[in-house]
């Protein structure tokens, strides 16, 4: 359009005082002028290297972060394969558009029990003063001046604020988020489940590979041995069990080159969401936990908004040509449907919360702790014995993340 143009004017600060936020606020919908008066933080326009004394994340919060993510990994994978092999309802684009979309329901959630809390505040007041924390927040994101005045779209003469940029760097992030889920489903058709099983776990790597040159993190010895022997563990304990044979008129596994390069692309993508939600949605100043879960929940939920806003057109198409025909499920389905749901939406968002309180290496090992506890939930609930690939695998995996453990929290401090 001929109004829009992208900030290319160098003699212009991205956030010059003189000029107006277009961020619009929840409160000021009611038909008063958005812009009519300045609801910048104060110390919006401060420079990032202000010193701020806030106390780091604390070992035992990470630790219950990571036991519930890794806990919500393991019942939605047994829920979901109790869906489709038990109940027969394959369905697995919707699944994932539906869990997807469940991201923004921990942040409702949160936001419902703030509200609460300030029920005596004006609605008005209190949206004012929640929406200017959350400016406060983002604006505290080295990216946010590195990378918001190219990133956002504006009209002539406005400039973009926190709250634009958190909404286009998220729209980023949910395309990159989808091309992960759109590359499990395609791999699904043509390789095997051992061969996406691993490959999308060694997003590890990835995670690993994209945090030096896009976040400047430097990988001691032990992350890096970590990374590799978490890689190992995995591909012993997905293959360790299957053999991988088909019979002739089954298309899953006959393709599995093809099928293991889309997996590996997935497993990138997924790896690049989590160093980009670190980069783009985690403050660079020291913040407790605490105060970094309002920027981080809100992040998280605007990628579920955007998901259930647009990835419901792929579903017609995959109707009309009857690769997912949408049946609408039962009863019992929607039960499990919803464990699925919930279980995948707390975990996904849990990660984040690891991703921001740690580094995107860390969180990322909670998916690689979730293979090996499957295999144990398997034995425990279905009687599936472990052989003994799940439990050579498994001991990589946790010799990995104690490795990763001693180096984040000690080794860190060497470096």
């Amino acid at each position: 359009m001929a109004g829009l143009s992208r900030s290319n004017e160098q003699n212009q600060p991205f956030l010059a005082s003189s000029r107006e936020s277009l961020d619009i606020e929840l409160s000021n919908l009611s038909g008063t002028d958005p812009r009519s008066n300045d609801q910048t933080p104060d110390n919006h326009y401060a420079h990032p290297s202000t010193p701020a004394l806030q106390p780091k994340s604390h070992p035992r919060l990470i630790a219950l972060a990571l036991t519930i993510t890794v806990l919500g990994f393991v019942i939605n994978t047994e829920s979901v394969e109790y869906v489709e092999t038990e109940l027969n309802y394959n369905k697995p684009f919707a699944s994932m558009y539906v869990t997807h979309s469940s991201l923004a329901l921990p942040w409702i959630c949160y936001i419902s029990f703030q509200r609460f809390r300030a029920r005596h505040t004006p609605y008005r007041v209190w949206v004012k003063e929640h929406n200017n924390r959350l400016r406060e927040a983002v604006s505290t994101i080295d990216a946010y001046t590195t990378d918001g005045p190219w990133m956002v779209v504006k009209l002539c003469g406005r400039v973009g604020g926190p709250l634009d940029f958190l909404l286009t760097s998220m729209a980023v992030l949910t395309v990159v988020l989808m091309l992960s889920g759109i590359s499990w489903f395609v791999a699904l058709a043509w390789t095997t489940p051992a061969d996406l099983t691993a490959i999308y776990n060694s997003s590890t790597f990835f995670a690993a590979a994209f945090s030096v040159p896009l976040l400047g993190e430097r990988l001691g010895w032990y992350s890096i041995v970590a990374v590799g022997l978490s890689v190992v563990g995995t591909f012993v304990i997905a293959y360790g069990d299957t053999t991988a044979k088909h019979d002739a008129e089954d298309k899953v596994g006959t393709s599995r080159l093809f099928g293991n390069i889309v997996a590996c692309l997935g497993a990138l993508a997924f790896g690049l969401y989590e160093v980009l939600f670190k980069k783009w949605a985690c403050s660079s100043r020291p913040t407790s936990p605490q105060q970094s879960l309002p920027l981080t929940l809100t992040a998280s939920a605007l990628t579920g908004f955007y998901t259930f806003a647009t990835a419901w057109i792929i579903l017609i198409p995959l109707h009309i040509t009857a690769v997912e025909t949408f049946v609408w499920p039962s009863a019992n389905v929607w039960l499990w449907l919803m464990v699925a749901i919930l279980s995948g939406s707390i975990s996904i968002t849990m990660l984040a919360v690891l991703v921001v309180w740690t580094d995107p290496v860390f969180g990322s090992f909670a998916n690689v702790l979730s293979v090996f506890f499957v295999a144990l939930s398997d034995w425990l609930l279905f009687g599936l014995t472990p052989s003994l690939a799940t439990y050579v695998g498994g001991g990589l995996v946790i010799v990995a993340f104690s490795l990763l453990t001693w180096d984040t929290f000690v080794g860190k401090k060497a470096r």
